[in-house]
Parts: C-alpha cells; sequence; structure tokens
C-alpha cells in the first residue's frame, strides 16, 4: 500500500497534507485516475493536455472583482486605483496577518511548476502510435513545447518572487523520497537562475508574434521570454530588492544564509541592458508597435483593449470580463442605472485627480509640470460636457481619462443615458449595498457594445483579451531604468513622450524644458506617466512596492491613510466636494506578502517575511 501511494505521489496525481505538499500536487484536472505516467506520455492526446495545462496559471488582469483568486487581479483595488467591497470585506484595507492571507500565489504556483517540471522530464515524441493516420508529436513540436513549458516554469517563479522576494527554486518533480522540507533561495539565485532559464528557452521558442494566427495567440514567444527578461531585471534593479529595504537586509535562513543583497549598481545597468535589448527585437520589421491606426487617440485607446494587436506582447485567452448578469467585470463596471449594472469597481479620487488635462498638464502644480489653467477652482462650477451640464473637472481631460472613469453626468454607450452618481440619481447609493462609493466607476476596457437591453447592436458580452504585457509598459520601464543610469540620455524622454503622444498629449520637454535631463524630475514624470497609462492592468501595486514609496503620504504613492471620492450622500452641488472614503492601512510589512502560515508551520526551514 505504501509503495502504492508513494507511486502515484511521485507523479503528483494525489494531493497531500502533511508535508509540503505544494512541491507534490498537480492540478486536480490531470487527476483523473491516472497512477501511472506512461498513460500521460504514450498518448498524444494526454500529452498535449497535460502541456496545455501548464498554462492554466498566467495572470488574469480582467479580474479585477475578486479578492481571492491567485493569478487574478486584486492589486488594482488593493492599490491607489479601485475600491471594492470584496477586498473590504476580506480585510485588506486594514490590518490582516499570515494566517488569513488570500490571494496568495504559492500552492497554486508550485503547483504548477510541479506540472511543467513533469513534463520537461517525461514528454517525448510519439511517432509510432497507431496506423499511418493516428496523431503524432514529432520531435520539432516536442523542442517548442519543451521551449515554452520552461518559458511557463521561469514566469512561475518570477510571479512567485513578484510577491514572495525570495523563494525556493524547485526545478525538478519531486517525490516522497525527496527532502521536502525546502529553504529559500536567495534573492539573487532566484533572479539569476529564471534569467539563465528565459536565456536558454527563447532560443527554441517561436519568433514572431501570433498577430494573424488567431488559435496561438495566447501562446508566449519569444518576444514574450525577452520582455519577462527584462521585467526581470527591473525588478532586480528597483529599491526594493536592490539593498533598499533594512528589515530584508537582517533576513537569513535557519543556517543563516542571507536572502536579500546589498545594493548593487550594476543591476541598473543590466535593467537597461535587458531593455534594450527587447526594444531593439520589437521594433525590428515592427514585430511590436504602439496601437495607433485611426490617428484619434480615443479611439485608438479604446480599441487597444478590444482585439489583438500589434501592441500586444503576450496576452490570455482566459479572461474574467463576464457576461452582463455575472458577477465578474462587465457587470461591476456597469452602473445601476443600466440593466444588469451592479456598480461594483468604485474608482478613488487620488487616481481620478493624477490624470492630466487635454493641454498635458495636471490639475495642480507638480515638481515637473507647472498646473493647467483649464482646470477650475470650483469643482462645483458646471459646464457642458457631451450635451451634458457636469461639473468642469470632468472637461478638457485627457484621452486616457474619458477611456478610464465613468463619471456623474458621462453618457452610457448604447443607452445614452447619462449616469447619476449623485443622492436622488439614477445611479445613487440609495440602493442596499448601492454603487459607487466614490461617485466614479471602471470604464477601461469595458467593451462599448455591452449592454442589457437587447437593442440592435448590442451583446450582454464580448470576448477580448486580457493583456499580460504591452509595449507601452516596456516603453515606460527603458525610460525608467535609462534616466538611473543616464539621465540625459535623449531617449528617457523620447520613449516616454511617445506613451504622451499616442494619447494626445504635448512632449513633456515642450511644457517645461527644465526637465531635461534632470534625473529627478524625469523619474517622477515617468512614474507619473505609468500610474495613468497602465492604471488598473495590475502594475501599480507592485511598482509603488518596488519603489519604496508606498509609505509615503497618500497623492504620493502611499497606500496607507485617508482615500477620497465624491460626496455621494449629498445633491448637486454638495455632491462635487472630496470626502474621506475610508482609512487603509500600510505597514512596513506590506512591501512584501507573508508566505502562507501553514506553511511556515509546516516546515522547519522556511522563515517568514520581515514583520509578519
Amino acid at each position: 500500500m505504501k509503495q502504492k501511494i508513494a507511486k502515484i505521489l511521485s507523479f503528483g496525481l494525489l494531493a497531500c497534507t502533511a508535508w509540503s505538499c505544494s512541491f507534490l500536487d498537480v492540478s486536480d484536472e490531470l487527476a483523473g485516475g491516472i497512477s501511472d505516467i506512461s498513460q500521460v506520455f504514450s498518448n498524444v492526446d494526454r500529452t498535449k493536455k497535460w502541456y496545455s495545462q501548464v498554462f492554466n496559471n498566467r495572470p488574469d488582469y480582467s479580474a479585477v472583482f475578486v479578492s481571492s483568486s491567485p493569478m487574478g487581479n486584486p492589486w488594482t483595488s488593493m492599490a491607489d486605483e479601485v475600491y471594492t467591497r470584496e477586498m473590504d470585506k476580506a480585510g485588506k484595507y486594514v490590518e490582516w496577518n499570515s494566517a488569513n492571507t488570500n490571494s496568495s500565489r504559492w500552492t497554486t504556483l508550485y503547483e504548477s511548476i510541479r506540472q511543467a517540471n513533469i513534463f520537461l522530464e517525461q514528454a517525448h515524441p510519439i511517432v509510432d502510435e497507431g496506423g499511418p493516420d493516428a496523431d503524432r508529436l514529432t520531435e520539432d513540436e516536442i523542442k517548442l513545447y519543451k521551449a515554452n513549458v520552461r518559458f511557463m516554469r521561469a514566469a512561475y517563479h518570477y510571479y512567485l518572487m513578484e510577491l514572495f522576494g525570495p523563494i525556493p527554486i524547485v526545478d525538478h518533480s519531486m517525490t516522497l523520497e525527496d527532502d521536502l522540507d525546502l529553504p529559500r533561495n536567495s534573492l539573487d539565485e532566484v533572479i539569476n537562475w529564471i534569467d539563465s532559464e528565459l536565456a536558454a528557452c527563447m532560443q527554441e521558442m517561436y519568433q514572431e508574434p501570433y498577430h494573424d494566427q488567431e488559435n496561438m495567440r495566447a501562446v508566449p514567444t519569444k518576444g514574450a521570454a525577452m520582455a519577462l527578461r527584462a521585467k526581470l531585471w527591473v525588478y532586480a534593479a528597483s529599491p526594493l530588492f536592490n539593498g533598499g529595504w533594512p528589515e530584508a537586509l537582517t533576513l537569513t535562513n535557519t543556517d543563516g544564509k542571507r536572502l536579500f543583497p546589498d545594493r548593487d549598481e550594476s543591476k541598473l545597468q543590466t535593467a537597461v541592458d535587458r531593455l534594450r535589448e527587447f526594444l531593439d527585437y520589437a521594433e525590428q520589421n515592427n514585430r511590436y508597435s504602439l496601437y495607433e491606426k485611426t490617428g484619434d487617440p480615443a479611439t485608438d485607446l479604446y480599441n487597444l483593449f478590444q482585439e489583438y494587436n500589434e501592441e500586444i506582447i503576450w496576452a490570455t485567452s482566459t479572461s474574467s470580463w463576464g457576461s452582463l448578469g455575472s458577477l465578474q467585470f462587465d457587470t461591476m463596471a456597469t452602473p445601476r442605472c443600466e440593466p444588469q449594472g451592479q456598480g461594483g469597481l468604485h474608482v478613488l479620487q487620488e487616481l481620478v485627480d493624477d490624470f492630466y488635462m487635454k493641454d498635458g498638464l495636471p490639475i495642480k502644480e507638480t515638481s515637473f509640470l507647472p498646473k493647467s489653467d483649464l482646470y477650475p477652482d470650483n469643482e462645483a462650477e458646471m459646464g457642458t460636457y457631451n450635451g451634458v451640464q457636469v461639473s468642469k473637472m470632468y472637461i478638457d481631460r485627457e484621452p486616457r481619462f474619458y477611456n478610464t472613469i465613468t463619471f456623474s453626468g458621462m453618457k452610457w454607450h448604447i443607452s445614452n443615458n447619462e449616469v447619476q452618481f449623485y443622492k436622488g440619481g439614477n445611479s445613487d447609493n440609495s440602493v442596499a449595498d448601492g454603487a459607487p462609493r466614490t461617485g466614479y466607476l471602471l470604464y477601461k476596457r469595458m467593451n462599448r457594445t455591452v449592454h442589457g437591453s437587447g437593442v440592435s447592436g448590442s451583446v450582454t458580452s464580448k470576448y477580448r483579451p486580457s493583456i499580460i504585457f504591452r509595449l507601452a509598459e516596456f516603453y515606460l520601464l527603458y525610460a525608467e531604468m535609462l534616466n538611473e543610469v543616464d539621465p540625459g540620455n535623449s531617449d528617457v524622454l523620447k520613449y516616454v513622450n511617445l506613451v504622451r503622444r499616442r494619447a494626445g498629449l504635448e512632449d513633456l520637454e515642450v511644457l517645461n524644458d527644465a526637465i531635461k535631463g534632470n534625473q529627478e524630475l524625469q523619474r517622477e514624470a515617468i512614474r507619473r506617466e505609468s500610474r495613468i497609462e497602465l492604471a488598473t492592468e495590475g502594475q501599480r501595486y507592485f511598482d509603488v512596492r518596488r519603489w519604496m514609496i508606498a509609505d509615503k503620504a497618500v497623492g504620493e504613492g502611499g497606500q496607507g491613510g485617508d482615500f477620497t471620492g465624491m460626496n455621494v450622500d449629498q445633491p448637486q452641488p454638495g455632491y462635487y466636494t472630496r470626502t474621506k472614503l475610508q482609512t487603509r492601512v500600510f505597514k512596513n510589512k506590506n512591501y512584501l506578502f507573508p508566505i502562507p502560515l501553514d506553511e511556515i508551520k509546516r516546515s522547519k526551514v522556511l522563515v517568514q517575511n520581515p514583520g509578519w
């Protein structure tokens, strides 16, 4: 009996409870009664099924309305972007601990890493199964499959590192005969291992984007591997992982091994080099380019998220847009005045305020740009937008604002009805559990044919990709890293301005010549641009942490303190008053997630992150 159990466990097809089960599990989908691994990898269909399920835990950044999905996007509502009641109920805005942590990737990703390891060790060509018309797996197919699986194994280690910092590297499948109590590798070991894995696998991955091959578009390519490798070094060079967190510098394994490195300036140049390598590859033969098809920034910024296109480096075909009536993205982004709308993605005033005016200037003076004259002194002063009387704070904003924010007075697509969030309006908070709490909803990535009325031209659900990497992010990352090593380099502003121009905004140095070559001013401008361009796409949570500004004041990147919205308990004009929504807690320990307490309790060598 023991031998039988050990055999089954060695193939990862039975869950465990009393040891580090993360390193032994595979998904339940693959545990369909098969106890002999040869039955999987001697069969073409089962081999392909195992291969496809290695990809199951790619990030889904459309999954904003979640509190526990390990690879969803709770990060948007845990950052200074969006409020959701689900995250509030999960206790993520106040004090929490490693025993009640959710959104934890630990078990989920180590399960996927095991699936990847088994595939890499067991998969082989199948060319003699059945007769001449039988399915086959050629040597070239297996070579490509294994490169893609090796990429996913590296990516899963990366996503663990992103959340937890130093982690155990698991580069082979484990059995009950192995020592399953693994200590954490040092951060440098993790980064260098991921880097070497990506460098190796990208040589065998498909080189060109799958733009024209519909059934392959979610499969990673060499471009995705180069992008991930570049982003890996951005993390390695950033203060959180590069000697900037004093509490982490004293963290050691039980044997005294240090887990976090001292600052290493060379990592900044490595990040620049990796980003430049990727951009050279992207720009060669226009493999990737910013989505600019119509010449109208508002239209291009909308269509960017509605279809596979040349800006997308990697996306997933598994998304959480849902259909109207389901508790997923589209229902929660739709206001209550529209059929089946639940209005559950409440945008914070702090994000609303950070969008520029159409002249490219901010609503308040910053270190790097003066205040725009277009913004009203009195935010309750009304003007006309799209034929409706609205606060002048919503008039003459940049195109990304109108593609991201549903505000009171905006007209909803299809119905063309005015959305009214003030007290007495058609979407006010008089309904039990009503919405919105802040006076704003998330509009970005909503499809404008989705509507619950059934009128001509509308649908109740609409597929679009969930983007993991897109080129604009890497333009901004390159500008950020280059500014740290060579602020006088003209490419710093060049790549930020490319993103701004696509949004219809003036170049930064035209608005303020003093910014050119000034490292501090350029740094602040790049961070602001990233905040706006990538809003609610799942990156802000990690950016403010790797920059180590999450403990600053609200409005300066701080994630703790008083967050605000409009006064939804008042009719106009009292509605247009900044009002505290909630006080959030951020402590130094929140720079990294805690390893789940169950994992710590069952291990003799696994040490917890600082402060937990």
